[in-house]
């Protein structure tokens, strides 16, 4: 090995670094780039009688500096931190619905009951009675905006389960799609397309804003993304697709979601980003604000229908239903009865015009405790449902500005190791440019020797 051949070496090995090196500054605002390094090893020494003598340097690969732990936190509290993001988007909207002043139930309710007594104060009056007849059709009108606002809510939802559901097909093409190009990719001795890897790995990551994911690396270095409980979205060049079905569990029925080309359900197992918090505010908010305001429904037409029938009404008759009994919900509550002069204030035992019994029984059901198994109020029972509502937003909020906080964390340690720091790499262009410069001085060295001989024959 000649001292020009060991010049020539060390000149292409510091010219490699230094391409790195510009590499990664060019792509500081790169996102997912992971910034590479040269890896150099020494050449194989000759024996030259008296000992063996160097031959030089050479470039064994360009490999990225990328932690596969510390990647796979960040996706897993990404996934967290978006989940809790969209649970928080839709709990929220829900909670403002519920203590807004104008739309309050208790405050309706309320309203109501005024004109209750003041029928009970004044059976006979006509103005009276035709208030409360007012007042009821607008107590119905409360349930049945806050019911219909809530359906508006869960058609959202369904709207951005449906969105995700491309959304992930698509990352799930594409992370498909560079499996194959990686392992089409020219290379020996193991070298890999970093950029590829960088592009792919990216791509996962994205998914993982939609849904919780987890992957394995095969041998032959494409990687497999499994969703739910362990369905696999990606398996070397092939994907499996995710699809919006009919959830015929409900009325009207939402969107659920299904697995492969028979779309199998499997809305019940996938969790994590934004699709997984859609579907927990669903069940944890949405549907359990819906049955407790159905139940307040339900029993306070029960409940005032029961009185009312019990009752006459201005004429003597005998008192028929002021709310539509036929399975009463939220959206269907309402005032059946259209005459004021029908309004039972009377009790049946005298049923004289003065006769108030009946009317101020129907008072007393705002303060009897008819809800929560005989321990809560009509208004009780509301108030602990916006609690509810606003607690787990609350939570919710805490708890997505706790996962945005460690993922903020997880992310400035993945970029301390993969990230590029200016500061390094102008350190590194200053070495590897030295190098460059004492390298030629090998080569010139070498020259002037060759040229020492050839003069000297």
């Amino acid at each position: 090995m000649s001292l020009l051949t060991i010049g020539t070496s060390a000149l292409m090995a510091a010219q490699s670094s230094l391409n790195t090196a510009s590499n990664n500054i060019s792509n500081v605002n790169t996102d997912g780039y992971s910034r590479q390094r040269t890896n150099q090893s020494t050449l194989g020494s000759q024996y030259s009688g008296n000992g063996y003598i160097g031959n030089g340097v050479t470039v064994t690969s360009v490999s990225r500096i990328y932690d596969n732990f510390i990647a796979e936190q960040v996706r897993n509290y990404t996934s967290q931190s978006t989940q809790e993001e969209t649970f928080l988007k839709f709990s929220s909207q829900v909670d403002d619905l519920l203590s807004s002043s104008g739309l309050s139930i208790n405050t309706s309710m309320e309203e109501f009951f005024n004109a209750v007594y003041e029928v009970s104060n004044d059976p006979t009056s006509v103005a009276a009675r035709q208030v409360l007849l007012t007042q009821g059709e607008l107590l119905a009108s409360s349930f049945n905006t806050i019911d219909k606002q809530m359906s508006e809510y869960d058609s959202q939802i369904d709207d951005t389960i449906t969105v995700t559901l491309l959304e992930i097909n698509q990352l799930a093409e594409g992370v498909s799609a560079l499996n194959q190009a990686i392992l089409a990719a020219p290379g020996t001795g193991g070298t890999v397309p970093n950029d590829l890897l960088d592009q792919r790995d990216l791509l996962i990551t994205q998914l993982s804003e939609l849904v919780s994911v987890t992957t394995l690396v095969e041998d032959n270095g494409s990687i497999n993304v499994f969703v739910g409980n362990g369905q696999a979205l990606v398996v070397g060049a092939s994907t499996i697709k995710l699809s919006a079905i009919a959830d015929n569990s409900t009325v009207p029925p939402r969107v659920g979601i299904g697995y492969g080309p028979n779309a199998i359900d499997v809305t019940a197992q996938i969790t994590g980003g934004s699709i997984g918090g859609a579907l927990q505010v669903r069940t944890e908010v949405i549907d359990t604000t819906r049955a407790d305001l159905d139940e307040l429904a339900s029993a306070f037409v029960t409940a005032f229908n029961t009185i009312q029938t019990a009752g006459v009404d201005l004429d003597g008759v005998a008192g028929t239903n002021f709310f539509d009994p036929t399975g009463t919900t939220a959206a269907s509550i309402n005032v059946i009865l259209t005459d004021p002069n029908d309004i039972a204030a009377s009790s049946t035992a005298n049923a004289g015009d003065g006769n108030n019994v009946n009317a101020l029984a129907m008072a007393e059901l705002q303060t009897d405790d008819t809800m929560g198994a005989g321990t809560q109020t009509f208004s009780e029972h509301y108030s602990v449902t916006v609690a509810e509502v606003a607690t787990r937003t609350h939570q919710a909020e805490v708890s997505q500005q706790t996962q945005e906080g460690l993922l903020a964390q997880l992310q400035a340690s993945y970029a301390s190791v993969s990230g590029v720091n200016l500061d390094e790499e102008a350190a590194n262009l200053i070495k590897y440019q030295q190098a460059y410069q004492a390298a030629s001085q090998i080569i010139t060295a070498s020259n002037t020797i060759f040229n020492a001989l050839i003069n000297a024959m």
